[in-house]
């Protein structure tokens, strides 16, 4: 059952609603990072559009931020990205529209007003994804200071309406329509930080509809590590379970399970030879065969990575 803060409330007052058929909801999912939580948090609390509900998905009380939540949020508890937002999705099933960002997150202050308008002027489209101005998980991670001037510089840019079909749903930032998704779900076997989940939940929203990247959507994802020790092997058997799993579930082809292995299990063995990232490359390593021997043996098991015991952090 969910949590409420401060008023009790577990929804928006619908007399606050724009559209009187709308019900906005955002949910962030977090786990041991409360200050960042705390952040995007009160991003949120300067958007242009503020009659949506917003969940909070933790592990634990650990895992919130210090300063108060926003009157009428939503706590919800449990382990997982997916499982966090399922339990997020659960706390909002009168949801019309569902946001979900990361807790790196720097979200424009006009992101749901765009996105909102963008589902009214294109109602075949079930999910969308925004542009990325700036993304740390590709490189070096973005400091806070520098998402903010990007953002900010980002607003005196003209709203061109410009989008794109997309297959894909950034797991920084998307949004979706549940009822158009007949019940679509993430998968709850894919644990912990849930390697791919986010291009699963694509897969099979296309399933239902057109997906889209609208340009008007803005975001910066820092792309901030996590502060405790990085399981280096529990992400290497991810990286060839979750591709391999996925596409017996049927979620992905098998070209795209291929595309989503090989390339990470050919980096971390060319890295594991020699190098300062060649005691972790090998960890990564040894995940990677671990999962490849259970797919040989037809045993697709994510769920598996539990049972890995985690070793000291060496990046």
């Amino acid at each position: 059952m969910p949590d409420t803060t401060n008023d009790g409330s577990t929804s928006a007052d619908p007399r606050s609603r724009s559209h009187a058929t709308y019900r906005l909801a955002v949910v962030l999912a977090s786990a041991g990072r409360p200050e960042l939580l705390g952040e995007v948090v009160a991003d949120l609390g300067r958007q242009t559009r503020q009659d949506f509900t917003l969940v909070v998905s933790v592990p634990d009380a650990s895992s919130l931020p210090d300063r108060p939540l926003p009157s009428g949020t939503v706590v919800v508890h449990d382990r997982g990205l997916a499982a966090q937002r399922n339990a997020g999705l659960d706390a909002v099933p009168e949801a019309t529209h569902v946001f979900c960002f990361d807790d790196d997150a720097v979200v424009r202050e006009d992101f749901l007003e765009q996105a909102m308008t963008f589902f009214d002027r294109h109602p075949e489209v079930v999910a969308l994804t925004g542009r990325v101005l700036l993304d740390g998980a590709a490189s070096e991670a973005v400091p806070r200071a520098e998402a903010e001037r990007a953002l900010a510089r980002s607003m005196s840019d003209p709203l061109e309406q410009q989008w794109v079909v997309s297959r894909e749903l950034y797991g920084c930032n998307f949004a979706f329509r549940p009822v158009a998704l007949h019940g679509e779900r993430f998968d709850g076997r894919l644990p912990l930080y849930s390697w791919l989940e986010d291009h699963d939940f694509a897969r099979r929203a296309m399933r239902h509809g057109s997906l889209a990247k609208v340009m008007d959507c803005v975001v910066v994802h820092r792309g901030v590590k996590s502060g405790g020790r990085m399981a280096h092997e529990r992400l290497g058997y991810s990286q060839v379970m979750n591709p391999a799993y996925l596409h017996h579930v049927g979620s992905f082809p098998f070209g795209l399970a291929v595309r989503e292995t090989w390339p990470r299990v050919a980096k971390n063995l060319a890295r594991s030879l020699v190098g300062r990232e060649a005691t972790w490359r090998r960890e990564r390593l040894r995940g990677n065969l671990r999962a490849g021997g259970d797919v040989l043996r037809r045993r697709f098991t994510p769920e598996r990575i539990l049972e890995i015991p985690v070793l000291a952090d060496r990046d």
